[in-house]
């Protein structure tokens, strides 16, 4: 994880926060000194002084086991920022205009860790629905369209420690590292990630993942019957999602490299 230099004496401060979200990233299984200082490339006696600092003021912990893992004060202000997701106010009219559009459900998710955390959904006019995930609803990366669109912005080494640590929670097509690999590079080449019988049998979806802050993703995702989710209406609903996403101002992961 590289850490931003830009704003003049602000290097102390970008370090605490790149450990932070590190820490957020590890929180389920938490995270070990070493990891935090490899990822990061501080040394040993600053990455414990910065985490030292970040267990001090309560927005990390540190186990008996040294693990560090994300502390009540970080926990408050999630929970917190949930009645008010910043990223919201501006997603919601590109949410129900993609609605209308397609007629199905639009959904956004954030990461959260390992998971995707759904932040909202619009529903479609079309008679049946696929509300295959609730508002609050944390899944597994890779899991759903825009889990899975998600998990391709990580690096692939990102992406092995993830498999690594929740290969045993992944549904079998998932199963094997090289092909989740292979499936994320593919979907980096073309800007969306589409699937289907992932997350229930005749579901199915597409997902593009956009930048709200340098290096960090969100994505949104169109869910519906198999039936509907063609490969032409794939490609054709992430060309617009894509389009809509531009037209307010996000930059998806196709436009972004």
């Amino acid at each position: 994880m590289s850490i931003p230099t830009k704003v003049s004496g602000g290097q102390s401060v970008f370090r605490a926060l790149s450990l932070l979200k590190l820490v957020g990233m590890h929180h389920e299984s938490g995270i070990a000194l070493r990891t935090l200082v490899d990822a990061t490339g501080l040394d040993r006696t600053t990455a414990y002084r910065l985490a030292s600092i970040l267990v001090e003021a309560g927005l990390v912990e540190r186990d008996d086991k040294k693990r560090y893992r994300l502390g009540l004060e970080a926990m408050q202000l999630g929970l917190k920022s949930m009645s008010r997701v910043p990223i919201l106010e501006r997603c919601r009219p590109l949410m129900i205009r993609l609605a209308r559009r397609t007629e199905d459900t639009v959904y956004v998710v954030v990461r959260n860790g390992d998971y995707a955390h759904c932040i909202h959904y619009e529903e479609g006019t079309f008679p049946i629905k696929a509300l295959v995930l609730q508002i609050d609803g944390l899944r597994l990366l890779g899991v759903g369209s825009a889990g899975t669109a998600l998990l391709s912005t990580l690096s692939d080494a990102e992406i092995r420690e993830f498999h690594r640590r929740q290969q045993k929670e992944l549904p079998p097509s998932r199963a094997k590292l090289a092909t989740v690999l292979d499936e994320m590079r593919t979907i980096r080449k073309l800007g969306y990630a589409s699937t289907e019988n992932l997350v229930a049998d005749g579901v199915g979806g597409v997902g593009v993942a956009f930048e709200v802050t340098p290096g960090s993703y969100a994505a949104i995702s169109v869910g519906a019957i198999r039936s509907r989710m063609t490969p032409e209406r794939t490609r054709r609903i992430a060309k617009i999602m894509i389009e809509e996403l531009s037209a307010t101002g996000w930059k998806s992961k196709s436009s972004s490299g």
